[in-house]
């Protein structure tokens, strides 16, 4: 079994590495946590270090992405919010993919009447578009990035439901489900030991292309005041604290705004390659 497992792994990074755009959004994934990680050694000066004398400053050596009106380094800033967006991207949508499939693996197995008080609840907040769900919950919860973080969590939930949902309902009737019933093995043990094992491809690329729409989503919180608090470093609230001087320092908003579009572009791209390379339909 252990082989087994280990041959399909190898297959999809055989087919993984086939896509050179999934590669080099691995490659950029990969280097932006290790720039997380590692913030602490790599940030030229403190996040928060106020220096007035240089305020506004453009890019130069000493400081390569210029600064910001109260003299912050913003390359330090951009740096130590990679750990922010990363932290609210991968924490919130990691517990909205729980929550959701597993609602949507226990309507599809069980079906009926739960299947139709799951769907119908999933359906209402998939009715309202995902950033006025969030700010609808950030803005009865308050500022902060805890509060974010369920914020963006709570947006996501649907999307994985619908999705174990669709999976389950191509499994539950399969062979292998019947032999488990009829050796006496409980409903939620074939939920988790049988349907969830078979059902991770489509939520691993649903969670890959999702952990960008939540960093998005965090971005945009915090560019209206209801995300990350300042002085903490985050991409949304750095944009939205320039945009007032982006006629005259355009770098102030420049820098932030790349961050996130590397990140998220970078996720995509894995994202679509992950898709391609679990899909059994393109196996050789």
């Amino acid at each position: 079994m252990a082989k087994k497992k280990k041959g399909q792994l190898r297959d999809i990074w055989r087919r993984l590495k086939k896509n050179r755009l999934s590669m080099f959004g691995l490659i950029v994934i990969i280097v932006i946590i290790l720039v997380a990680i590692f913030a602490d050694f790599i940030a030229p000066y403190p996040y928060d270090l106020q220096n007035y004398s240089v305020a506004k400053q453009f890019p130069s050596k000493a400081y390569p992405f210029g600064t910001d009106n109260y003299g912050r380094d913003i390359l330090s800033r951009v740096i130590y919010g990679t750990r922010v967006s990363l932290q609210i991207g991968f924490i919130s949508l990691t517990v909205g993919a729980l929550i959701g499939t597993i609602f949507g693996t226990i309507s599809g197995y069980f079906g009926g009447r739960t299947d139709t008080v799951i769907m119908r609840f999933t359906d209402i907040l998939m009715s309202i578009p995902k950033v006025v769900l969030a700010i609808a919950v950030a803005s009865t919860l308050g500022p902060g990035l805890v509060n974010a973080m369920i914020a963006v969590a709570i947006s996501s939930i649907p999307n994985f439901a619908r999705v174990a949902r669709a999976s389950t309902l191509t499994v539950r009737d399969q062979e292998f489900i019947e032999a488990a019933k009829a050796i006496g093995a409980g409903n939620f043990r074939i939920i988790f030991r049988h349907i969830l094992p078979n059902i991770l491809a489509p939520i691993i690329v649903q969670a890959t292309l999702g952990v960008g729409i939540s960093i998005i989503l965090a971005a945009s919180l915090s560019f209206l005041g209801l995300g990350v608090e300042p002085p903490t470093p985050e991409w949304g609230a750095m944009l939205s604290a320039a945009r007032t001087f982006i006629r005259d320092e355009w770098y102030m908003v420049l820098f932030p705004g790349m961050a996130i579009l590397l990140t998220v572009l970078a996720l995509n791209l894995l994202g679509d390659g992950l898709r391609d390379a679990l899909d059994p339909k393109l196996k050789n």
